[in-house]
């Protein structure tokens, strides 16, 4: 009988420390996105941040299969995203001007005004910027439009408390496409 009541208190006292554990992991958890969502706002309200694609997620799924037949193409192309970590994408806000370049993979609807380029390229003005905060869902949705000689361009941010992002382009020459990455601060080098 002693063994029996030992082995309850043992197990009492065992379970009653895993759950103070499990709430103290709970509680770290929730202060860690807290930080990490005022770090991602402080950097948004800032204006001066740069965003570095992952993957892009063309609209159409042909453009996937027609990439996973390449040579070497299943590596890149992975369902129907396309890994463009090893590629120069980026796009650089610093107040109200942005330099970007975000590799296009997806139909070109009027290829004489898109030219040559092979992704979408803009370095100038934005207009019509709008940040959004949902503090509830520890969440950003960054807006802006830009405006080449031949393109109107949108851009939709939506952005988690770890600065996860995917955007999201608009074009009125190109089909929609988003990006996966991450924003971190712009550094002054890379303003230039």
């Amino acid at each position: 009988m002693k063994k029996l009541a030992l082995f309850f208190t043992l197990a009492f006292f065992t379970f009653n420390s895993f759950s103070q554990s499990r709430q103290e992991r709970k509680a770290e958890k929730k202060a860690k996105l807290e930080s990490q969502f005022k770090d991602t706002k402080a950097l948004l309200d800032s204006k001066n941040l740069m965003f570095e694609a992952r993957w892009a997620n063309p609209l159409g799924n042909d453009v996937a299969t027609i990439g996973m037949s390449l040579p070497g193409g299943a590596g890149v192309f992975q369902g129907n995203r396309v890994d463009v970590s090893t590629n120069t994408n980026f796009v650089k806000l610093s107040d109200i001007n942005a330099d970007l370049f975000l590799p296009y993979f997806g139909r070109v609807f009027f290829p004489k005004r898109v030219g040559n380029e092979s992704g979408i390229r803009y370095k100038g003005e934005i207009k019509n910027y709008s940040l959004k905060v949902n503090e509830k869902k520890k969440t950003f949705v960054l807006k802006f439009e830009a405006k080449t000689e031949d393109d109107f361009l949108q851009f939709n941010f939506r952005i988690n408390a770890s600065g996860y992002t995917t955007v999201t382009v608009t074009s009125t020459n190109r089909q929609i496409i988003s990006y996966d990455g991450t924003i971190t601060e712009l550094e002054e080098e890379d303003s230039n």
